[in-house]
């Protein structure tokens, strides 16, 4: 299987001529600025110095003003945070998302997955995953969704989607998407495991709810699919057509240990033309090889698995984007459907490095230029002390058949990044939104890089 991969790869690597092995300069984006800092609010959710310690960011830009730019992302103690910029990114607000945690009178011991979008309305939805103390035996988990009205400038009370307790369920990975096109109108997907006490929960069905009233109410939750096995990262678009599509990785388990054995897994689409009353059956966009990244120095686990993938669209074309890190080089790939999700083309090659390449992110501006950030160790030195980890980004003009490199950030010390049960923790995505005239992108950094604390987040605005 491997040799054939392999055999596949350099086929790939022909057609796209993009292995990035072979260059020897290192074009760079201008350097990001740190957006990240001291969060105002309760002296019981600020904690000690230092204050910062961001991750996970989501980022969204006004679909009619995208100088209204709106990036959220975790910091513990503070919770979920906001920042809001009116001037495309040149100065930002910051704010704990108010009403969610216990130490702001909120309901939750914490809150996780932030994602945020804005509507044809301005509106502007952050969805995030609220854990409440544990009671007994059980611990309650909710979908909840808060809304602001006012570019940010106030929020309303945050609004339960869906309360779940485990055992028996727990939901997992929300992601919201405002409709462009209809006023006050919203999605939301997430999953829900099915959870036994003492074992990692492997089996889990699709759930969907809308609103029609801009997040004051929302509809019964219901599952839209359940392949009797495991889907993760699921993400909402909306084509020009008006389909609305989920795509998300499938697989039996999706197992998070450094070294999985060679795991088949399937990127999957359901489309909905009626606004998600109902589903078609999944088509298959690709298959790959599930890995795990690990610390090339080590040996040690490192929070970047295989179902890490991104999605982006733009008018009726589709791209999704994921990493393979295999033992001698390491992939970005991106396959691409012309007919609202339909059909699917071979994918192309965008990144090919001895390397670790993870956590690729996807977006397409106005002019159907596509953009991909991600993060890889090419510039680590075996023997090194620190895991220097630098963040690229790519372009493509031609729908992703050519693309042109650029270093965007980095390198910074990945083992000085907080850890988590699955090693260190910068997010399992980052913020990527296509502009009229390029790209918005927010992203996290450890130190040196870093000023606030062990991480920041980080915001470019990149030309296309």
């Amino acid at each position: 299987m491997r040799a054939r991969l392999a055999a596949a790869l350099g086929a790939l690597i022909l057609v796209s001529g993009c292995d990035s092995a072979q260059r020897t300069n290192e074009p760079s984006l201008p350097p990001p600025r740190i957006i990240s800092g001291l969060v105002p609010g309760p002296v019981a959710c600020t904690g000690p110095p230092p204050f910062a310690r961001p991750a996970e960011p989501s980022l969204a830009a006004d679909p009619n003003d995208p100088r209204q730019l709106v990036a959220t992302w975790l910091e513990n103690p503070a919770g979920t945070v906001v920042a809001v910029s009116h001037d495309g990114g040149g100065s930002w607000t910051r704010s704990p998302l108010p009403g969610l945690l216990t130490c702001a009178g909120g309901r939750y011991a914490h809150t996780s997955d932030p994602w945020v979008s804005i509507g044809q309305d301005g509106t502007i939805y952050v969805a995030s995953l609220g854990t409440r103390p544990a009671a007994s035996s059980t611990t309650a988990h909710d979908i909840v969704v808060s809304v602001s009205r006012d570019h940010g400038m106030s929020w309303e009370a945050p609004v339960i989607v869906e309360t779940a307790s485990a055992p028996p369920t727990q939901p997992d990975k929300e992601a919201i998407l405002a409709d462009p096109r209809l006023p006050a109108t919203a999605y939301l997907v997430w999953v829900d495991y099915r959870v036994t006490a003492g074992v990692d929960p492997s089996v889990d069905q699709v759930m969907f709810a809308r609103t029609s009233d801009g997040g004051r109410t929302w509809s019964t939750p219901a599952a839209i699919y359940s392949g009797g096995d495991e889907a993760q990262q699921n993400q909402l678009l909306l084509t020009a057509g008006g389909v609305l599509l989920d795509v998300f990785a499938e697989a039996p388990s999706l197992p998070g240990t450094p070294h999985p054995p060679p795991l088949p897994v399937k990127i999957r689409v359901i489309r909905s033309t009626d606004q998600g009353k109902t589903w078609s059956a999944p088509i298959d966009a690709a298959r790959f090889t599930y890995t795990n990244a690990v610390d090339p120095g080590t040996g040690a686990q490192l929070r970047f698995f295989g179902q890490n993938i991104s999605t982006a669209s733009a008018g009726n074309a589709v791209y999704v984007s994921w990493f393979e890190d295999h033992s001698d080089f390491s992939t970005v790939l991106v396959a691409r459907s012309e007919d609202a999700g339909l059909d699917w083309r071979t994918p192309q090659l965008v990144v090919r490095e001895k390397a670790e390449a993870f956590l690729p992110t996807l977006a397409v501006a106005g002019d159907a230029t596509v953009g991909l950030l991600w993060f890889d160790f090419r510039h680590f030195t075996r023997g090194s002390r620190t895991l220097d980890t630098s963040v690229w980004f790519s372009t493509s003009r031609d729908r992703g058949v050519h693309w042109t490199e650029r270093r965007a950030a980095g390198p910074f010390d990945l083992r000085a990044v907080p850890a988590s049960r699955f090693g260190p923790f910068i997010g399992d995505y980052m913020g990527l939104v296509g502009l009229p005239d390029g790209f918005a992108a927010a992203f996290v950094q450890g130190k040196p890089a870093s000023r606030n604390g062990p991480t920041d987040m980080f915001f470019s605005r990149i030309a296309g």
